[in-house]
């Protein structure tokens, strides 16, 4: 109940600052944009148009910028491979790792806090306490072309985890979860939650443990498509809606739960 309180607001804040006068003139070529659905930060509406905080947010700030923009959700795969062709200027929300700083411009302003946590059904005896090690032989959920954030993404590089299974969506990972195909998964909280309410599984899942760690989501641009002076103008429209309370995320969304 409050993170959905929390998104009607962020959503009338921002729908009240797109009413105000424009103070730039806007370049009528609109930028390509892509997210995935990633429920209840973005998600399509009932007529499946992109619709959440985050899409609200992004389209914000390229609106005080003065620079027109097409937003659109797709799967993560695709999302992923338009913004590495260049066939989308840029791509939100992404964690920065070293591989995709070497290939992309990101936003130097977090539009997205999350806190990444281990779930696992409600009669699961695996506890998570804090040490990775733990959950070695377990298998757990993970989603392919996601960054769990630099703790977790270390773990699996130096082969900690001897039974990560990748799937294409979040939800896709809980629904095996709740078919005890899998001993755990690991997901944003609030993202999970939700996916959790929406399969009307909430009393099925619980989550193990302290969060594996905090993490921040910027917006990528491709280097081709975007130049410097973009990206600086975008961190500066970010910056000016932090200070009026307009950027949130998982800060936000902690009452979630």
């Amino acid at each position: 109940m409050a993170a959905r309180l929390f998104v009607r607001v962020i959503l009338l804040s921002l729908c009240l600052c797109w009413t105000q006068a424009r103070t730039q003139p806007v370049d009528t070529a609109p930028l390509r944009v892509v997210g995935f659905p990633y429920p209840p930060f973005m998600a399509p509406d009932e007529r499946g148009k992109p619709a959440g905080p985050m899409v609200a947010l992004v389209a914000e700030a390229f609106r005080r910028m003065g620079q027109s923009a097409s937003i659109e959700l797709l799967p993560l795969p695709r999302a992923l491979l338009q913004v590495e062709t260049g066939e989308a200027v840029a791509m939100f929300t992404v964690k920065k790792t070293p591989e995709r700083e070497a290939k992309y411009l990101f936003s130097s302003e977090p539009v997205l806090f999350q806190e990444y946590v281990i779930f696992v059904a409600s009669d699961s005896t695996l506890a998570f306490r804090g040490d990775l090690n733990a959950l070695a032989m377990a298998s757990i959920g993970v989603v392919g072309g996601t960054s769990y954030g630099a703790i977790f993404d270390a773990a699996a590089r130096q082969g900690t985890f001897k039974k990560l299974e990748m799937s294409s969506s979040h939800e896709a990972n809980f629904r095996k979860l709740l078919a005890n195909r899998m001993d755990a998964v690991v997901c944003s909280r609030a993202v999970g939650v939700e996916i959790l309410r929406q399969l009307q599984a909430t009393r099925r899942v619980k989550i193990s443990g302290p969060p594996i760690e905090t993490t921040q989501s910027h917006v990528m641009f491709n280097k081709a498509a975007a130049t410097p002076q973009l990206v600086a103008r975008f961190d500066m429209a970010v910056r000016a809606m932090r200070r009026e309370g307009l950027v949130g995320g998982q800060r936000a969304l902690r009452r979630h739960d």
